[in-house]
């Protein structure tokens, strides 16, 4: 015959003696402060959506300017591509020095996964510069693609 699980009846008092007040206050401040949360974060929303059509705004120009010639979009890869060769570089010294200090050990020691954290971060980093110069020539290239698209998703320009 199967017996049931002991019950202890002191923590189960003390569970619902502090357990029942408690919801009952949170139930309070959940209505009354619910109100205030829900336009706190619709005026986050606002402000956030603001901030990235600003941003949205600056590159916009920034490439208008590459197309019309105003501005010379040479240097602005060439930081870019300098950017992506020294992640890279760091990155592969980085996996190098795991791979020679490391050898054929499975698992890394806690410094070695912080290094490699690291290399990979410095990896994605690079990734990251070089998709911007492909994006970024690529809106030159096709602007007024790039343009008509920036106008649906923001609103007209003018």
């Amino acid at each position: 015959m199967e017996t049931l699980p002991h019950i202890d009846w002191a923590t189960l008092l003390v569970g619902m003696f502090l357990g029942i007040p408690i919801t009952y206050v949170i139930g309070m401040l959940a209505n009354i402060h619910a109100p205030r949360l829900v336009q706190f974060l619709d005026q986050r929303k606002l402000l956030k959506h603001a901030k990235t059509k600003k941003q949205a705004l600056l590159v916009f120009n920034r490439i208008k300017a590459f197309r019309e010639g105003t501005r010379d979009r040479y240097p602005f890869y060439i930081c870019l591509a300098s950017g992506a060769i020294i992640c890279a570089i760091v990155a592969s010294t980085l996996f190098v020095i795991i791979w020679i200090k490391n050898g054929e050990q499975y698992p890394f020691g806690n410094g070695y996964i912080v290094v490699a954290l690291i290399a990979v971060i410095a990896v994605l980093l690079a990734a990251a510069f070089l998709f911007a110069i492909f994006e970024t020539a690529r809106h030159i290239e096709r602007f007024d693609d790039y343009k008509a698209e920036f106008e649906k998703q923001w609103g007209n320009l003018d």
